[in-house]
């Protein structure tokens, strides 16, 4: 079987070799609630949002890439199937730097767009420069922006694919790589969605040699949002590596990039190895880190066990403060006047529990079994409905021992019933874990 140059470089699954090699595996403190109240006002906010629409990078994705016989041949068919598993984005590789075409098969990539659109579903371009030819570069990454279908539609947004190392010179990819960013984004204008699709970088941290002084913070300069290529089934398996590895993505992101809060849609494990249980891990992980979305690469070999699971994925906005929060804080979060970037759910965190505890809060116009109550991913049941319009007064509890993790991270949720984009108003806040 012959080997494609992209193989090299891409941990898709015609590629699991080379991105195997690349990636080989080898206590919170508690505050005082009288000073959560007064540090709740000072947390750093994600830097200014920028100008461009992030909606197509929301909710649920999945990808295409130029060898998915099933989607060129019959795009109408495809699109069906997204959409009856959930998915909001369809991301569309439209060529890559070795490949004989600026466009792969033009008609057909039209008709994805115009049965994406039709289905209700946003269409994302993506494009993998090798960085060897940087004005082939910038010229198939516009034939993508500027493509039209027959009956004129386009692209609601673009990814570039971040990945090639056939540039061995680190500071001469770097160099190129902020050359070819800087003009798209001259090109397209401060009002066009542009995504970075990146190297995973917990795979980076665990090969430093690969990209080393990856740019995070250049690129935050440039792009929308992050689109990070996670693929936890490179890095280890089961549900415990999934969840770091997927925690960990998101983390070094907003560690390297300085901004809590910037988009992120995280790419999961190779669909074709990832289990129904790493699935799950990965879009807890998503959820407790209220992640813009997320997708599994890719739609031709995602099992039903993870469609299901996948189907969780929320639809967020971008949010500010960053969840999870460390227990205790006093802001007010969710649905209602002080707060809308948390429309479905909020997180908190705090380190390792020994014996039953008292959670205190105050909930905002919640109606019967409108809210449920999350403690490390078990039920622990809906919240009492009331009063209407209006805060509650403290609330207060009891969450047994058998709940807790006595050494470890424990994970509290509050979770409301309401959708996209029929969310229901709510909120939290005075959130406490205290001894009975």
């Amino acid at each position: 079987m012959s080997v494609r140059l992209s193989s090299l470089f891409s941990p898709r699954r015609r590629a699991g070799a080379g991105r195997r090699r690349a990636y080989a595996a080898p206590a919170l403190l508690v505050l005082a609630f009288a000073l959560a109240l007064g540090a709740a006002a000072a947390l750093p906010q994600a830097a200014a949002a920028a100008s461009a629409p992030v909606v197509s990078y929301r909710g649920l994705g999945t990808w295409v890439d130029m060898y998915d016989a099933r989607a060129w041949n019959d795009p109408a068919a495809a699109v069906k199937d997204m959409e009856r598993h959930g998915v909001h984005t369809l991301f569309v590789e439209t060529s890559n730097y070795h490949w004989p075409s600026a466009l792969n098969k033009p008609a057909a990539l039209g008709a994805l767009i115009e049965q994406a659109h039709a289905h209700g579903l946003k269409v994302v371009a993506w494009y993998l420069p090798g960085f060897s030819d940087p004005t082939k570069d910038y010229k198939r990454s516009m034939a993508a922006i500027g493509f039209r279908s027959a009956a004129g539609q386009k692209f609601d947004s673009f990814t570039l694919d971040i990945e090639a190392s056939i540039v061995k010179n680190i500071d001469t990819r770097n160099s190129r790589l902020r050359t070819l960013s800087n003009r798209i984004r001259a090109a397209v204008g401060s009002s066009y969605p542009l995504g970075a699709c990146t190297p995973s970088p917990a795979g980076m941290a665990i090969n430093a040699g690969y990209w080393p002084r990856f740019p995070f913070k250049m690129l935050a300069g440039i792009f929308d949002v992050f689109v990070p290529m996670g693929y936890y089934t490179y890095h280890g398996d089961g549900y415990a590596n999934a969840y770091r590895d997927t925690r960990n993505n998101i983390r070094i992101i907003r560690e390297q990039t300085g901004r809590p809060g910037i988009p992120i849609h995280v790419i999961a494990g190779d669909a074709a190895k990832s289990s129904g249980s790493e699935t799950t891990a990965y879009v807890r992980a998503l959820r407790e880190n209220g992640a813009l979305g997320g997708s599994m690469y890719d739609w031709a070999t995602t099992s039903d066990a993870s469609w299901r699971v996948l189907r969780n994925v929320r639809f967020n906005p971008r949010q500010a403060p960053a969840l999870p929060l460390a227990l205790p804080f006093a802001a007010p979060l969710g649905y209602c006047g002080a707060d809308r970037s948390h429309p479905k759910e909020v997180f908190y965190e705090t380190g390792g529990q020994k014996g039953d505890r008292v959670l205190h809060f105050r909930l905002y116009d919640v109606q019967a079994g409108e809210v449920r109550l999350l403690v490390n991913w078990k039920d622990a049941g809906p919240l009492a409905a009331g009063p209407v319009k209006r805060w509650s007064a403290v609330r207060a509890v009891t969450i047994p021992a058998a709940l807790l993790r006595p050494t470890a991270r424990n994970v509290i949720g509050f979770v409301a019933r309401g959708e996209y984009p029929a969310w229901q108003r709510w909120g939290v806040r005075d959130v406490m874990l205290t001894a009975p």
